[in-house]
């Protein structure tokens, strides 16, 4: 802003530009502060960060090999899990957006259920399905559970990103001769590409942290690093090396995020997601 826009405004209207920065500042170090700290402590080997402190590898060089078979069981099942639910909700939600059918808001409200009954409730009712099926303590049974979780958020933004779609594109395929399932895969997905990216990309990083559902699938076959993180805590108290873990789970995070936004641009992170890149 050039100093002479800054000398029209008034008093009052400068204190609140103030405030307001204050504020997205303080916002700012609130949301971030905890991803600093682990990461802070990861290096320094403990919860105790002090300013400045020396910075090592140790713990990290101390994660057990049971970490690491946590850690990519979960990485494969989040994956896994993150395609299934997508592969599954782009259709339906084509079906339920283009389709008209008689009882979408019913089904769209339907698909809500893993998001408001509780982890809990969910991880119980999957278990009494499971035993019998010989699913739960295994990589299947973990996979199949955040497919469930992963499901209700899959759908929910294919369906947004269809509604935002306009319909005329889909009636000029149509009028130039391809059908239903040519437009849908040649007009319909890479439009709605960018979106189903961010999608993803959410729904990766909630499988990657979810710990109530699977505490009741998971088992010593097939233990998450979320359970196997929260056990030895439980056991040993927060040693060095689960720190430099959750660090490893930060970087994982980070580094799925700055693909997407590297990918997309930083107007899709944004939330124009249906816009196209100039």
């Amino acid at each position: 802003m050039s100093r002479i826009a800054l000398s029209r405004l008034t008093p009052g209207a400068i204190f609140g530009r103030a405030a307001l920065g204050l504020y997205l500042v303080f916002m700012l170090l609130w949301l971030t502060f905890p991803v600093l700290l682990i990461i802070l402590a990861s290096f320094q080997g403990s919860l105790e960060v002090s300013f400045p402190g020396e910075m090592k590898l140790d713990a990290y060089q101390a994660i057990p090999a049971s970490y690491w078979e946590a850690f990519w069981l979960t990485i494969r099942a989040a994956l896994v899990a993150t395609i299934i639910a997508l592969l599954v909700a782009i259709p339906a939600a084509w079906a339920m957006v283009r389709g008209k059918l008689a009882g979408r808001r019913v089904m769209s409200n339907l698909v809500l259920i893993p998001d408001v009954v509780p982890q809990l409730i969910l991880g119980i009712a999957l278990l009494t399905v499971f035993i019998p099926l010989k699913l739960s303590n295994s990589f299947v049974g973990v996979m199949l559970a955040l497919v469930a979780l992963s499901l209700s958020t899959g759908l929910r933004f294919t369906e947004a990103l269809l509604e935002g779609l306009p319909e005329e594109y889909e009636h000029a395929a149509h009028s130039l001769g391809a059908g239903k399932l040519t437009t849908f895969r040649l007009v319909v997905l890479p439009l709605v590409a960018p979106g189903v990216a961010i999608a993803a990309l959410f729904i990766f990083m909630q499988n990657l942290i979810t710990f109530e559902l699977l505490f009741f699938i998971s088992g010593p076959n097939a233990t998450p690093i979320s359970i196997r993180l929260f056990s030895d805590i439980i056991d040993r108290g927060i040693v060095p090396y689960a720190v430099a873990m959750a660090g490893i789970l930060v970087y994982v995070a980070m580094a799925f995020y700055t693909l997407v936004a590297v990918a997309l641009g930083p107007k899709y992170m944004a939330g124009s997601v249906m816009s196209r890149k100039g």
